[in-house]
């Protein structure tokens, strides 16, 4: 049987964060699996905005935001009891709102015209198998992610770093009695390095995501309410205080080996309309980063479950 309290809807939440995309799986469904043979169509729209870079707690770079609007489309499959397999795939139209000759990029940087640019971005694919239901569920999941357009990486707005990576990670969920939960997600990411030069390819894009969310439902557990907390390490990289000791390369293209940090916090709320479909509303705010945009991300998603 699917998971009545501690599963909304299996929409995928890609937040919006620092100079790219960030993916972290909406924590509603990661630890449980639906039933053999269910199948969970999802649209998601995602809009996100900042004002301005930040270095660290004393370095920042106002006037430099970018607005993002992205739209996900993805499927998730159970064919054989515990076993999920899932498909994402990005669209998104970036526009730069900052001061468009402060920060030039010579290696790139064209979308800081100003004006609106629109490609598709990485996709991603991968599986997760439920191991334990009680006393609490665990999925463990693999999956991949490939760049499909040949988008800009270079500049203060982009649509990503272009990089392919493998990501493992541990869905945990528990419910506490009849209709609240708690989840936690951890993701590790091995990334492909950035060698287009030897000094770039010396550093790791490694990466660690983290979310963890408390809810509770209510109006015969069709309403779902909830608080989540998004993190981002980035195990290797350069920060904005380091330019004084790096290279020609690195100074170039250090948009895509900054060693990017970021938490965001917030909440959302989902409601089951139907067996077969239901919708979800999301938000969460920049709480602290280093070499990473401010920026928030407010979403809706749809999610509809034919089988």
């Amino acid at each position: 049987m699917k998971q009545r309290y501690a599963r909304s809807s299996t929409v995928v939440v890609l937040i919006l964060v620092g100079l790219g995309l960030a993916w972290s799986g909406d924590a509603h469904a990661q630890a449980w699996v639906g039933d053999k043979g269910s199948l969970d169509l999802n649209l998601d729209y995602n809009l996100g905005v900042s004002k301005k870079v930040i270095g660290d707690s004393t370095l920042s770079f106002n006037d430099t935001g970018t607005t993002t609007h992205q739209l996900t489309l993805a499927a998730e499959y159970v064919p054989i009891p515990k076993l999920a397999v899932n498909v994402a795939l990005p669209f998104v139209a970036l526009k730069y709102t900052g001061n468009k000759t402060m920060f030039p990029h010579p290696g790139g940087g064209s979308y800081d015209s100003g004006g609106t640019f629109t490609t598709l971005t990485d996709l991603r694919a991968g599986a997760r198998y439920q191991v334990l239901e009680e006393p609490f569920a665990l999925s463990p999941h693999i999956g991949v992610s490939v760049p499909v357009a040949n988008y800009e990486y270079i500049g203060n707005s982009v649509a990503g770093r272009h990089l392919k990576a493998l990501h493992l990670g541990l869905g945990l969920g528990r419910q506490l009695g009849d209709a609240t939960y708690l989840h936690l997600l951890y993701e590790f990411s091995l990334v492909e390095k950035f060698d287009r030069t030897p000094e770039t390819a010396k550093h790791s894009q490694n990466r660690s995501d983290a979310a963890f969310t408390i809810g509770h439902k209510l109006l015969d557990y069709r309403l779902d309410l909830h608080l989540d907390v998004n993190m981002r390490v980035t195990h290797g990289g350069v920060n904005f205080t380091d330019f004084a000791t790096l290279s020609q390369n690195e100074l170039l293209y250090h948009d895509v080996i900054l060693a990017e940090d970021i938490v965001l916090a917030g909440g959302g709320l989902g409601y089951q309309i139907s067996n077969s479909l239901s919708m979800t509303m999301a938000a969460r705010f920049f709480v602290t980063g280093m070499n990473t945009q401010n920026a928030s991300v407010f979403a809706l998603g749809v999610s509809w479950s034919p089988l």
